[in-house]
C-alpha cells in the first residue's frame, strides 16, 4: 500500500535544489581534469526525462542520465557508441511519429551526423554521414507535422525545412545574430508563435548569453524581444559563462524550465569545465520571462497532483473500470487491455478528479486491433459519468485522431484531425488535454491538433479507453494548472522582477482583496482582480487599484539584506501610494506613485529600501491612496554607496578592474589607451544605487570619445574570444569634440541624448553624472544646470551598479576621480 501512494498523489514539495547540479561519471579529460555537462539537452518521454550533453574531445561516446523529476538524476551509460561520436559536440534527441529517436550532433563542430535508435538510452547508430550545416544542431516539430532544423551558419542561425528526419532541404536566415558567433538555438511554439532561445559569442567567455526572439513563421522573420534581452547573463562571481539551453517542460505538466551549463572551474584545466543549471521560465502573454539566473536554494519542480507510472502488479482501487474489458499490469511498467471483437467502450477511469481547469498527459500504444467495427483507443477525461465526459482517441486505419464530448448523455459530435504519414500506431505516442475554461485542446506527441469549444462540461476523472483494441497505456498524470498558471504559486527568486499578475491562488481574503465584482479587465485570470493587455507594455497588467486593495505575492529571497523596491506603474492620480507587508509587518510605509501623465505610461518608481530575511515569503502589496496600474514589482539587492576619492597620486589603480585598453598611472594621471579600439575600468560594487560620480577628462586623440561608465552590471572583456565594445549593462556619459552624449549600453549601444558644445581635444573637462533612480543628469565644467537631464523610461531601466571610465576609438586621460552617495 506505501508502493501504491507514492504511485499516485503527490505531496507538496519541501525539497530544495541549487544552481549548479553535480551530476556522477562526467566527462573527464585523460589527466582527470574536469570537463563536465556542457551544451545540456534534455528529452522528456513517457514520464521521463533524458539528459545528453557533449563528449569530452579527445574521447568517444554520448552519455546520458534518466530522472523522473528534473532533480534526481542516475546515469545510465553511454547510449551511442560509435567512432564518429567523438568529441560529440551538443547531442540532441527528438521523437518521431515512426517511434525512434533521432540524435543531431556536431562531432568536434565538423558539421552534422544524424543517429537513431527505438530507445531514448540507445545504442544510437549512424544513419547519415557527415550532412554539415555548422553545429549545435536542434530540432522543431511543428502542429501540422513539419520538422525544421536549426543551426549555426556564418555568425547566424539558419533553418532547414526537414522531409523526414534524415533529409534537409534548402537553408533560411531566421534573421538571428548576436553580432559575433551565434549558436545554441531552440524553438518552441506558444499561442500560435514561435519563440527561440540562442546563445551569444564564445564558450569560454564568461559573458556567455542567451537571447529570444518571436516570429509569427518557423523559419523566418524572427525578431529579438525588445527591451528583454539578455535574458540570462553573469559576468563575475562563481556562476559565470551561462548558456546553450534547451527548453522543457517540467513535471507538472506546465511550466517551463530553462537547462543551460556554467563555467566550473576544477583541476589544471586551462579553460574550466562545464555544469548544468535549471532554472523556472514564466510567461506573460507574449513575454518569456527567466526566472534567473539562480545559485540559491530554490523549491524543486512541482509534481503533478497526479501520476502513475503502474510500476507495481495489480492496479489497485486508485482505478474504476467502467464498461468491462480485460485490464492487467505488464512487468510492473504499463497498463493493458486485450478484449477485443466487438464495438464495446472499455475505460478505466482514475478515482481522483481534476478541477475546473487543468492539463492532463498520457502515453498509449496499440498492440492488435480487430478487423470488424471501428477499433480506436485513447483516453478519457473531465469523466464525471457515463453522460458526462470527453473522449480522445487514435483511429489506426483511418490515422487520424478522433474526439467526441457527451453532455448529459448526448454526443456533441465526432471531429477529426489528420496525423502524420508514417504514424507508427504501434510505438509509445503522448496524448495531452489542456482544459481553460470552455476550450479543450488536444495535443498528440506535442503537435497540436485540435481546440474545441465545449460548454457544460468541467473537470473530472481521466483515463484510458478503447473498443476492438488490444492496447497498452504508459504514464498518465493530471494537474490543475493549465497555460502557465504554475507560475502564480511559484515562489519567484529575490533579488528579481515579479510579473503583477503572477500573485499567488487562493481567492478573495487569501491570495488578494478586491472591492469589484469579477474581473474589469476580462482578460489572463477568472478572478475578481482587474487585468487588462497593456499595448504599451505588450503583457498584462493590473488596472484600477484602488484604496484598501491588496495582492499577495510568493517570493524565495536568497540572501538576508537590504533590498531596493520598486514598482512600473501607470497613473493619472498625484496621490496614489502603496505599502509593502511582510505578515503583520510593515516593510514601506506609504510609498508614493507619481503621476505617469496617461495610463499607458510606464515608469518605474524609486526603489525603497527594505530589510528581507533569506528564504520564502508572501508579500501583501496593499493600495494606499490614489489608483495606479499595475505592471511588474522589481527587488534589487541593495548597498550603502563607499564615497571613493581617487587622485592617482598613489602612482596606482588598486581596487579598478581592467578589462580592455590599456590602463596605467602615468605621472598621478590614470592613463586609457583605446585609440583605434576601446577600453573600460570599473570599480565599486553592483550593489550601488543612487550616487553621483565624476572626473576630469582629457582626450589625447580629436577622434573618439571617453567618458564615464554609470550603473556597471555584467562587466566582460570584449576582447576575449570576441571584438564588441559593448560588453556591459549601464549608461555611458561621455564627451566627443561635439559635445555631451549619453547612452545605453546592453551587450549593445542605444544612443538616448546629446547635447552640442564645443570640448576641444588635449584640454581638461570636467564631467558630472548624478543617478536617481531612472533619473540620469549629467554636468559639465562644474556648471549648476545639467546639460543633459533624462529618464529611462523603457522596459529594462538599470537601477543598480558600479562605475567605470571608457575609451572608445580615442586615448585619453583621467583625474580626480569622485564617487558619492
Amino acid at each position: 500500500m506505501a508502493a501504491l501512494a507514492t504511485a499516485f498523489l503527490f505531496p507538496v514539495q519541501a525539497f530544495a535544489y541549487s544552481n549548479p547540479f553535480h551530476l556522477t561519471d562526467s566527462w573527464r579529460w585523460n589527466n582527470n581534469d574536469f570537463y563536465g555537462e556542457g551544451d545540456p539537452y534534455i528529452l522528456k518521454f513517457n514520464g521521463t526525462y533524458y539528459l545528453y550533453v557533449s563528449t569530452v574531445d579527445h574521447q568517444s561516446g554520448i552519455k546520458v542520465w534518466s530522472s523522473p523529476d528534473l532533480v534526481n538524476w542516475a546515469y545510465r551509460g553511454l547510449c551511442a557508441t560509435d567512432p564518429i561520436t567523438k568529441a560529440a559536440y551538443a547531442p540532441e534527441v527528438f521523437y518521431h511519429v515512426d517511434g525512434n529517436f533521432y540524435m543531431y550532433t556536431s562531432p568536434g563542430g565538423g558539421g552534422h551526423y544524424v543517429l537513431k535508435s527505438d530507445s531514448p538510452l540507445g545504442p544510437f547508430v549512424p544513419v547519415t554521414g557527415n550532412v554539415g550545416m555548422g553545429i549545435d544542431g536542434s530540432v522543431f516539430v511543428d502542429d501540422n507535422g513539419q520538422w525544421t532544423f536549426y543551426a549555426t551558419g556564418s555568425n547566424q542561425i539558419m533553418a532547414w525545412p526537414m522531409n523526414s528526419p534524415t533529409s534537409f532541404g534548402s537553408a533560411v536566415s531566421t534573421g538571428l545574430s548576436m553580432n559575433g558567433w551565434t549558436e545554441g538555438p531552440t524553438v518552441l511554439k506558444r499561442n500560435n508563435k514561435y519563440f527561440m532561445t540562442y546563445t551569444g559569442n564564445h564558450v569560454w567567455s564568461t559573458a556567455y548569453r542567451v537571447d529570444y526572439a518571436v516570429s509569427n513563421n518557423a523559419t523566418h522573420a524572427f525578431a529579438p524581444a525588445s527591451g528583454q534581452n539578455p535574458v540570462l547573463l553573469e559576468t563575475e562571481g562563481h556562476h559565470v559563462g551561462l548558456g546553450h539551453n534547451s527548453l522543457v517542460r517540467g513535471p507538472d505538466l506546465d511550466s517551463d524550465y530553462m537547462v543551460y551549463h556554467s563555467h566550473a572551474h576544477e583541476g589544471n584545466s586551462v579553460y574550466p569545465g562545464r555544469r548544468m543549471n535549471l532554472d523556472r521560465i514564466v510567461w506573460n502573454g507574449d513575454r518569456m520571462l527567466v526566472l534567473g539566473p539562480t545559485s540559491s536554494e530554490q523549491t524543486n519542480p512541482e509534481l503533478p497532483l497526479f501520476a502513475d507510472r503502474f510500476n507495481r502488479t495489480t492496479i489497485g482501487n486508485q482505478w474504476i473500470n467502467v464498461g468491462g474489458g480485460t485490464w492487467g499490469i505488464y512487468n510492473q511498467e504499463l497498463m493493458w487491455q486485450d478484449t477485443i471483437g466487438n464495438a464495446s467502450w472499455y475505460r478505466q477511469v482514475t478515482a481522483n478528479a481534476t478541477e475546473a481547469d487543468y492539463t492532463a498527459e498520457f502515453h498509449t500504444k496499440q498492440m492488435k486491433q480487430d478487423s470488424g467495427n471501428t477499433p480506436v483507443y485513447g483516453v478519457v477525461f473531465s469523466y464525471q459519468d457515463e453522460s458526462n465526459y470527453g473522449t480522445a482517441v487514435l483511429n489506426r486505419s483511418l490515422n487520424r485522431l478522433e474526439t467526441d464530448f457527451v453532455i448529459g448523455g448526448v454526443s456533441q459530435g465526432w471531429e477529426y484531425a489528420s496525423l502524420p504519414s508514417g504514424f507508427n500506431y504501434t510505438k509509445w505516442h503522448q496524448i495531452r488535454v489542456e482544459k481553460k475554461d470552455s476550450s479543450f485542446s488536444i495535443f498528440v506527441d506535442g503537435m497540436k491538433k485540435q481546440t474545441r469549444n465545449i460548454t457544460g462540461l468541467a473537470g473530472g476523472k481521466i483515463g484510458y479507453a478503447t473498443s476492438n483494441v488490444h492496447a497498452d497505456f504508459g504514464y498518465v498524470a493530471f494537474s490543475n494548472k493549465v497555460g502557465g498558471s504554475s507560475a502564480w504559486n511559484t515562489y519567484k527568486p529575490v533579488d528579481g522582477t515579479i510579473e503583477a499578475v503572477h500573485y499567488m491562488q487562493g481567492g478573495e481574503g487569501t491570495a488578494y482583496h478586491d472591492l469589484s465584482q469579477g474581473n474589469t479587465g476580462g482578460a489572463y485570470r477568472n478572478e475578481h482582480v482587474d487585468i487588462r493587455s497593456s499595448a504599451s507594455e505588450g503583457k498584462y497588467v493590473i488596472g484600477w487599484n484602488q484604496p484598501g486593495e491588496w495582492l499577495k505575492y510568493r517570493v524565495n529571497v536568497a540572501e538576508t539584506g537590504y533590498y531596493d523596491l520598486s514598482l512600473r506603474a501607470a497613473t493619472t492620480f498625484p496621490n496614489a501610494q502603496f505599502r509593502l507587508w511582510n505578515g503583520a509587518e510593515d516593510l514601506t510605509g506609504p510609498v508614493p506613485v507619481p503621476s505617469t501623465g496617461d495610463w499607458e505610461n510606464w515608469r518605474l518608481t524609486s526603489g525603497k529600501r527594505i530589510y528581507l530575511t533569506a528564504g520564502h515569503h508572501e508579500l501583501r502589496l496593499e493600495t494606499v491612496s490614489g489608483e495606479y496600474d499595475l505592471s511588474s514589482l522589481t527587488f534589487s539587492r541593495a548597498d550603502a554607496v563607499t564615497s571613493i576619492n581617487d587622485d592617482f597620486n598613489d602612482g596606482n589603480d588598486n581596487g579598478w578592474t581592467r578589462y580592455e585598453g590599456d590602463w596605467s598611472v602615468v605621472n598621478g594621471e590614470y592613463a586609457g589607451t583605446g585609440a583605434g579600439s576601446f577600453g573600460k575600468t570599473v570599480i565599486g560594487s553592483s550593489l550601488w544605487s543612487d550616487y553621483s560620480v565624476e572626473a576630469d577628462i582629457r582626450r589625447l586623440t580629436s577622434t573618439g570619445d571617453a567618458g564615464i561608465v554609470v550603473r556597471v552590471n555584467n562587466p566582460a572583456s570584449g576582447k576575449a574570444f570576441v571584438n564588441n565594445p559593448d560588453y556591459l549593462q549601464g549608461y555611458y556619459a561621455h564627451i566627443t569634440a561635439q559635445g555631451v552624449h549619453l547612452g545605453k549600453m546592453n551587450y549593445g549601444y542605444q544612443a538616448l541624448d546629446f547635447a552640442a558644445m564645443s570640448l576641444p581635444a588635449d584640454s581638461w573637462h570636467h564631467l558630472k553624472v548624478v543617478t536617481s533612480g531612472t533619473h540620469i543628469k549629467i554636468y559639465v565644467n562644474h556648471g549648476v544646470s545639467p546639460v543633459i537631464d533624462y529618464t529611462d523610461t523603457s522596459m529594462n531601466p538599470f537601477t543598480h551598479g558600479k562605475v567605470g571610465l571608457r575609451v572608445m576609438n580615442s586615448n585619453a586621460r583621467f583625474d580626480n576621480v569622485k564617487v558619492n552617495p
